[in-house]
């Protein structure tokens, strides 16, 4: 896929919405955004690109005017991989943390609701917790301990590793289970 292509003004804008069936939301974007700047009120782009949903022109707007035209290429290039609710949750971000984002995107695959969190602040928080419980825990209990958590259902999981037999008996005690109690 090219780049997003050079359009001069509203008017050659508009028609090259017009003339494309299948636009990529970057596009879509950054039409908006050339509309948006060249003082066409959001109601007047609806009416241009036959655009019916009044919040369907605000996200455009908003992630078409605040992200770079290098993000802006990169999300272009890569649709299925940078949603619109991707760029639209970072979109107030300083333009270094959104690349390194979008970026992270095309490796793996990060839920929208991961990013809604990371832009308000606290996805870095519960990661940070989250490292601290393992680091803590595997200090406490001298082996590494690795703790995966979900923070759409709020659920996750906590791994421990053992070394022999015995070792499995010391961690089922430290958890306070007694085999000789349930047999």
């Amino acid at each position: 896929m090219s780049n997003l292509p050079y359009l001069i003004d509203a008017e050659e804008a508009i028609e090259y919405y017009k003339g494309k069936s299948d636009l990529t939301d970057a596009e879509k974007a950054y039409i908006v955004a050339i509309l948006s700047k060249e003082g066409l009120s959001n109601k007047d782009i609806r009416r241009s690109l036959g655009i019916d949903k009044v919040y369907t022109v605000t996200h455009l707007k908003r992630v078409g005017t605040s992200l770079t035209d290098a993000e802006l290429n990169l999300w272009h290039k890569n649709p299925s991989r940078i949603t619109l609710g991707h760029t639209r949750a970072i979109a107030r971000l300083p333009a270094q943390k959104r690349e390194e984002l979008l970026r992270g995107l095309l490796t793996k695959r990060t839920p929208v609701h991961k990013f809604e969190s990371i832009a308000k602040g606290k996805e870095e928080d519960r990661d940070s917790d989250i490292k601290r419980h393992e680091r803590i825990m595997g200090e406490v209990l001298g082996r590494q301990i690795r703790i995966r958590f979900n923070p759409a259902k709020l659920s996750g999981s906590l791994t421990l590793d053992f070394f022999g037999l015995d070792d499995f008996e010391h961690i089922s005690r430290c958890l306070g289970f007694k085999a000789d109690d349930h047999l």
